[in-house]
């Protein structure tokens, strides 16, 4: 990750966060943190699972997902997203090589391991921004073809509470270092 990545995420613990008035108000800011927390969790497990369809419920209809670090895409609405879910390209930032075939990236293991998140709820209640790092392990095979490769990269979440349904993911931005993961080279 570069400096200014990096305070991208310093940004979002620096942001101010309204110290409320009420223990109720307290308390449902507490609600909220633990709400968007688990959503960041559930992200990562349903990423690992490939169960894209249900992560997708989790996203607004207006979802924009940018990759960056040693990836480059940006993606708006959830019908291209799943399509890329399901068939991921991953467009390498620079001149790196691209990574294997869908197909190939399709048989992998995956476990998001994902750090606790930072979490700041908007004054209006009704936004929020969350930052976390994270490692995915990526793993093909078995015995002597087992084969292992891991990446770091952090998310920028912004979160919106959608009517009826609560916490929702509106924008996510990927600071990947997926070129560096051997697994996802060519080869």
């Amino acid at each position: 990750m570069t400096d200014d990545e990096l305070d991208e995420l310093i940004a979002v613990v620096q942001l101010p966060e309204r110290t409320p008035d009420t223990v109720e108000q307290r308390v449902a800011l507490a609600e909220d943190h633990r709400r968007i927390a688990d959503l960041v969790m559930l992200y990562g497990w349903l990423c690992d699972r490939r169960r894209w369809d249900d992560l997708l419920e989790y996203y607004t209809e207006d979802f924009e997902r940018q990759l960056r670090g040693t990836l480059n895409e940006t993606v708006k609405g959830k019908e291209k997203l799943r399509e890329l879910y399901f068939r991921p390209v991953l467009p390498r930032s620079g001149d790196a090589d691209g990574p294997p075939s869908a197909d190939v990236i399709n048989t992998y293991e995956l476990r998001h391991l994902i750090h606790p998140p930072v979490i700041r709820v908007a004054d209006d209640g009704r936004t929020a921004s969350v930052a976390a790092v994270y490692s995915l392990v990526a793993t093909s095979g078995d015995g002597l073809r087992f084969r292992r490769g891991e990446h770091e990269g952090a998310y920028l979440f912004g979160m919106r509470r959608e009517p009826d349904v609560g916490w929702r993911f509106a924008t996510m931005v990927v600071i990947s270092e997926n070129a560096r993961n051997p697994l996802f080279q060519k080869g």
